[in-house]
């Protein structure tokens, strides 16, 4: 990771020009790129923003949050493993870990249905991820039920982009593709290594 010699943009203009949404316990990447290629992290949400530092293909990265920035791109502000820089990375640039070494389960409905139920517990820094197959413009509905307070769900889109953060939501689909869907604990419950066990509806119109 290196840094360039300018100087910091304000933190609240992010959040005046895009929607942001945080993380689910602890979300990781690695930068992506043709080798020897410099990637631009930058200081907002934007192509067009300054790019204080850079990343180099193979970098792991943690992701804080995600939004869609006024260029219309997907982007996540993250932070770099070993220098603990932070900055925006355009979605398109970086890969995301599939969950924690626990197997996707694709989530298929019963003929005549257009929802199903799945059940399921973590603990830690765990996840349980569910893939399942939509089309633009259908609507999701994603209801979380758990004893545990802390417990949350995300829902990504097919190009990585966080659509959601919480326990109920209902929206439309932005793309053609497999929506991943992923319950875990929130990062302060995480570190101290809580757990609790959940029911998820998952609906798509």
């Amino acid at each position: 990771m290196k840094l360039r010699s300018v100087s910091a943009m304000a933190g609240g203009l992010v959040l005046s020009l895009c929607l942001a949404l945080p993380a689910l316990a602890i979300e990781m990447g690695t930068l992506r790129g043709n080798p020897g290629s410099q990637i631009n992290v930058r200081s907002q949400p934007s192509t067009s923003a300054p790019a204080p530092s850079y990343g180099i293909p193979g970098d792991r990265v943690q992701i804080l949050r995600s939004a869609r920035g006024t260029d219309g791109y997907a982007w996540h502000y993250v932070e770099f493993s070993k220098s603990k820089v932070r900055g925006w990375v355009r979605n398109d640039l970086l890969m995301l870990d599939r969950g924690n070494g626990n197997p996707i389960q694709r989530v298929s409905f019963a003929p005549g249905t257009s929802a199903a139920t799945v059940n399921g517990s973590v603990r830690g820094y765990e996840t349980r991820d569910y893939l399942l197959n939509a089309r633009a413009g259908q609507r999701m509905t994603v209801d979380l039920r758990s004893n545990s307070t802390y417990m949350q769900v995300a829902v990504l889109s097919p190009q990585g982009e966080t659509l959601y953060v919480g326990t109920n939501w209902t929206g439309n689909l932005p793309s053609n593709g497999d929506y991943l869907v992923r319950v875990g604990l929130v990062r302060a419950e995480a570190r101290r290594d809580g757990a609790g066990g959940f029911k998820l509806n998952i609906g798509v119109r």
